[in-house]
C-alpha cells in the first residue's frame, strides 16, 4: 500500500485545510525553481513536470511505482490544458488536484452544506472540496416549519442522487452549541419570529447517516478562512506545506444587518458559556459621535446597549447617520463622515481582537464591508488605536496591515463554503477516529482503515511476547535457545491471532 492510499487527512493537523501526504510534499520540496533569467512559462512548466515524476516516483517506487506514475502522469497533464494557471501562484491547488484525481475508480467525498440567514437560507452540495460546488439552491426565510421544511427536502433529493459524507450547518442564533445539553444545536432565543427555541440540527439531520457538523454563521466561514490562511502560508514558504501547521488563529468580522465575529483558536472554533459575539462589545466612541445622553450625540441602533459596536456600525446604523434607508447606502460616497465612524468602530473591534486572540488574520465580511475604501479607513484605525503597543511589524506597517487584515474572498458565498467546511471537517475526523458517516468515500476509508491494523497489530505481538519471555527467562534462568523457541511460537500464535482478528473485521467492514 502507498503512502498515498494510506494517507488520512484528519491524522496530519487540521481538519480544515486538505494537506497533500508526503508525496506532495516532496514534490514542492525537490521540484526546481523556475530560471530569472529565463522568461516565459515553458521552462516553469517543463521542469516543474519532470520534477514531479521524479519526485513522486522516488517517494513511492518501493510501495506502488504505478500509483506514483499514475500520480506524476496526472499532475504532468494538468499543465498544457490550462486547467490552472502556470507558475508558482497554484502550486499548492496543482498538487491538491491531482492528488484528488489519482484514482478515478474511489468515489469523491460529496459535502453538503446549510447556510441560515435571518432572510435566506442557502444550500449547497460540493465534492471533493467546500469550493467545488455542484448543487446549490436559495429559500426565503419565513416560518421555521416551512422554511426547514423546504431545505429539507432539498437535501433528501441530493441524498438520494448520491450519498453525504459529511453535513455542515452554519445558522443564525444565538445557538447552543454545548454538546453535552440536550438543547444542542438548537437556536435558543431570536428576535425573528418563531424562531426561539427551534432545533435546526435534529430537523435538518434526521434520516442522514453521515457525520454532522452544526456551528454559527460566523464560526462556519472563519473555518473556510483558516484554510485560505493555511494555504497563503504554504506559498509563502515556498511549497513547505509544514508553514501550515503554525496558522491556528483567525477572526472573521461581518458587518451587514448585525455585526458578528467567529474566531478560531489553535484551529478550532471557539466555544464555551457561549459562543462568541464580540459584536455586541462596546469600543471608545467616534468623536464626532459625542458623549452617550448628551444633546446631539448619536444614539446607537442596538435595542439592547444602544452604543456596543453593533448599535453604532451596523447596517441601519450608517443608514441611520446617512439618514438614508438601507437598500440606499450604495449611493452614499466614500468620503461621507458615516465611513470614518463605521471604520472607527470596526477598527476599535480588531484591535480588541488582537489584543485579546492575537489573531494571524482578520478577514471582513458582510455587505457593509464590500465597500473597498472602508477597509483601507480601517487598517489606519487599527494601528492609531493600538498607539504602537503591539511590537510586531503586520500591525506596525503599511505591508504588514494589508496582509493582517484582508477582505473575504468569497462574497456572499463566505456563510454556505464555510458550511461546507464543517461537513468536510466532520468527516475527516470521524474517518480519522475510525468512526461511521455515510456515503461510499467514507466507507472506502474505513475499509482502508480496517486493512492498516494488521502491521501495527502484529508488531505489538512481537515486542510484548519478547518481552514476557525475555523477563520470565531472566527470573528463573531459562536458556536463550528455549526462550528464543517460546518467543517465536508465541508470536507465531499472537501473529495468526491478529490476521484471524483481521479478517474478521474485513469481513464487517465489507458488509457495511
Amino acid at each position: 500500500m502507498s503512502d498515498l492510499d494510506s494517507y488520512s487527512d484528519a491524522s496530519h493537523g487540521s481538519p480544515y485545510l486538505t494537506t497533500p501526504p508526503p508525496a506532495a510534499r516532496e514534490f514542492h520540496r525537490a521540484r526546481p525553481r523556475a530560471d530569472p533569467s529565463s522568461p516565459g512559462d515553458d521552462y516553469h512548466s517543463a521542469r516543474a513536470a519532470n520534477s514531479v515524476n521524479e519526485s513522486a516516483a522516488s517517494t513511492v517506487a518501493d510501495d506502488d511505482a504505478g500509483v506514483a506514475n499514475e500520480w506524476a502522469r496526472r499532475v504532468r497533464s494538468l499543465f498544457p490544458t490550462g486547467e490552472l494557471e502556470r507558475g508558482r501562484k497554484d502550486d499548492v491547488a496543482l498538487a491538491e488536484n491531482a492528488i484528488a484525481a489519482m484514482r478515478p475508480d474511489e468515489p469523491r467525498a460529496r459535502f453538503a452544506g446549510v447556510e441560515g440567514g435571518g432572510t435566506t437560507w442557502v444550500c449547497a452540495v460540493a465534492e471533493g472540496d467546500p469550493d467545488a460546488i455542484v448543487a446549490r439552491a436559495e429559500f426565503p426565510t419565513t416560518t421555521p416549519s416551512e422554511t426547514l421544511a423546504r431545505v429539507k427536502k432539498w437535501l433528501d433529493a441530493r441524498h438520494e442522487e448520491a450519498p453525504f459524507d459529511g453535513l455542515g450547518i452554519a445558522t443564525f442564533g444565538p445557538l447552543c452549541l454545548d454538546v453535552a445539553s440536550s438543547r444542542y444545536g438548537t437556536i435558543t432565543h431570536s428576535p425573528k419570529p418563531g424562531w426561539t427555541r427551534v432545533d435546526v440540527l435534529k430537523r435538518l439531520s434526521s434520516g442522514f447517516d453521515c457525520p454532522v457538523a452544526i456551528d454559527t454563521d460566523v464560526n462556519a466561514p472563519a473555518a473556510s478562512e483558516l484554510a485560505d490562511l493555511k494555504r497563503d502560508a504554504i506559498e509563502a514558504a515556498d511549497g513547505d506545506f509544514t508553514a501550515a501547521d503554525a496558522m491556528q488563529n483567525l477572526a472573521y468580522v461581518t458587518v451587514g444587518t448585525g455585526v458578528g465575529v467567529g474566531i478560531i483558536v489553535g484551529g478550532e472554533p471557539v466555544h464555551g458559556l457561549v459562543h462568541p459575539e464580540a459584536g455586541h462589545a462596546r469600543v471608545a466612541r467616534f468623536p464626532g459621535d459625542g458623549e452617550k445622553g448628551a444633546p446631539g450625540a448619536f444614539v446607537g441602533a442596538c435595542p439592547y446597549h444602544e452604543d456596543c459596536v453593533e448599535g453604532m456600525c451596523s447596517a441601519a446604523a450608517v443608514a441611520k447617520r446617512c439618514g438614508v434607508a438601507v437598500s440606499e447606502l450604495s449611493n452614499v460616497a466614500d468620503d461621507d463622515d458615516a465611513w470614518d465612524a463605521t471604520a472607527h468602530y470596526v477598527a476599535g473591534l480588531c484591535a480588541n481582537l488582537i489584543l485579546t486572540t492575537s489573531p494571524q488574520r482578520i478577514v471582513l465580511g458582510g455587505g457593509v464591508l464590500q465597500r473597498r475604501a472602508l477597509v483601507s479607513k480601517i487598517r489606519v484605525h487599527v494601528k492609531a488605536q493600538l498607539g504602537g503597543y503591539v511590537k510586531h511589524d503586520m500591525v506596525n506597517t503599511r505591508a504588514g496591515l494589508r496582509e493582517l487584515i484582508v477582505s473575504s474572498r468569497r462574497g456572499n458565498d463566505a456563510g454556505v463554503v464555510g458550511a461546507l467546511t464543517l461537513a468536510k471537517g466532520a468527516a475527516e475526523k470521524a474517518r480519522g477516529r475510525g468512526g461511521g458517516g455515510g456515503g461510499a468515500a467514507a466507507a472506502a476509508a474505513r475499509r482502508g482503515n480496517g486493512g492498516r491494523r494488521k502491521g501495527w497489530r502484529a508488531h505489538l505481538a512481537h515486542f510484548l511476547v519478547g518481552t514476557v519471555c525475555a523477563l520470565v527467562g531472566a527470573k528463573f534462568g531459562v536458556r536463550r535457545e528455549e526462550r528464543k523457541v517460546d518467543a517465536s511460537v508465541g508470536v507465531a500464535s499472537a501473529e495468526a491471532a491478529a490476521e484471524e482478528e483481521d479478517a474478521s473485521e474485513a469481513s464487517e467492514s465489507d458488509e457495511v
